[in-house]
């Protein structure tokens, strides 16, 4: 009885599993796709009808075809911490149906830079005229760095054939880097309700940073301690003098002993004052002889002496 049992679940279960799946193979893969049951349905619309494709064609035609432009951007470069730079847009309705609140839509990036480079909210100040005050625009990074403001406060309904104008002016901070080499300005318009933005316009703004001449200054301070170490070698020079003067007091010294010592070594340290004050010509003539005579009368002693000896030993 329980193997009949288990049998008889296995095939409930069996059949209750294929009752489940068989309507989910139908056709509901298409439902669960995103949210892909919309194009499911107009393909097979299409393929029942297929004249109704040629006549979805023109309608885009008469969709309204906003166009944007920029005008009075004279400035070729922009200062970090000095004047904004101002520039306009013009939005045109070139469609045959008002434009329901459309407004321009401006962004900004370095596209010269590296991820040092890349600009930030607090790089830049923008500003728009509005209400006949300049109002501040807060910028901040969509999905990319690139920065954008909220410019939903300009919504504004555009007719067929008509344009209306917005003036912006765009400030760089002082505390930006040197890295921060340019602004890309790309201009374009969005309306309310679609999430596509169409740029048109670009242009750049090379940034002038007013401190970057500093940074070479170090390169001319390195340079300029080895224009000093030249003048310890000045030195140097004079230091010889002191050791010219050495050498020439000793030549001096021996050329006066030398001239003392011929008459006698003893009389060198008393000599030299007796030299120099009487003239030394006078008084050697009379030691040399006095010193000849005393020579000669050892000799003859010596002399003597030893005949003596001889001729006693003769006796």
């Amino acid at each position: 009885m329980s193997v009949r049992r288990r049998t008889r679940l296995a095939v409930l279960a069996a059949t209750a599993v294929l009752g489940a799946t068989v309507p989910v193979l139908g056709g509901a893969t298409s439902a669960w796709a995103c949210g892909d049951d919309q194009p499911a349905a107009a393909a097979s619309a299409s393929a029942s009808a297929p004249a109704s494709v040629p006549a979805s064609s023109p309608a885009p035609a008469a969709e309204p075809k906003p166009s944007v432009g920029v005008f009075d951007q004279d400035a070729g470069t922009i200062t970090a911490g000095g004047a904004p730079v101002e520039f306009g847009v013009e939005v045109y309705n070139g469609g045959t149906e008002t434009l329901k609140g459309i407004h321009p839509f401006p962004t900004f990036f370095n596209e010269s830079g590296d991820l040092d480079g890349t600009l930030h909210a607090a790089d830049l100040v923008l500003e728009v005229a509005h209400q006949g005050v300049w109002k501040t625009i807060a910028l901040k990074p969509g999905c990319d760095p690139t920065l954008r403001g909220d410019y939903s406060f300009l919504d504004t309904d555009l007719a067929p054939g008509r344009a209306t104008r917005f003036r912006f002016r765009l400030s760089v901070t002082s505390h930006s880097t040197a890295a921060q080499k340019q602004v890309d300005v790309r201009v374009g318009v969005q309306q309310p309700y679609q999430n596509h933005v169409q740029e048109h316009p670009h242009f750049t703004l090379p940034i002038v940073h007013p401190g970057a001449p500093t940074t070479p200054a170090p390169t001319a301070t390195t340079k300029a301690p080895t224009t000093p170490a030249a003048t310890p070698s000045a030195p140097s020079t004079p230091a010889q003098t002191p050791t010219a003067r050495n050498t020439t007091a000793p030549v001096v010294v021996p050329a006066a002993l030398t001239s003392s010592t011929t008459p006698s070594p003893t009389a060198v340290p008393v000599g030299a004052g007796n030299l120099a004050s009487t003239g030394g010509g006078s008084s050697s003539t009379p030691m040399l002889i006095g010193g000849t005579a005393l020579v000669l009368l050892g000799a003859g002693a010596v002399t003597f002496a030893a005949r003596r000896r001889a001729v006693g030993h003769r006796g």
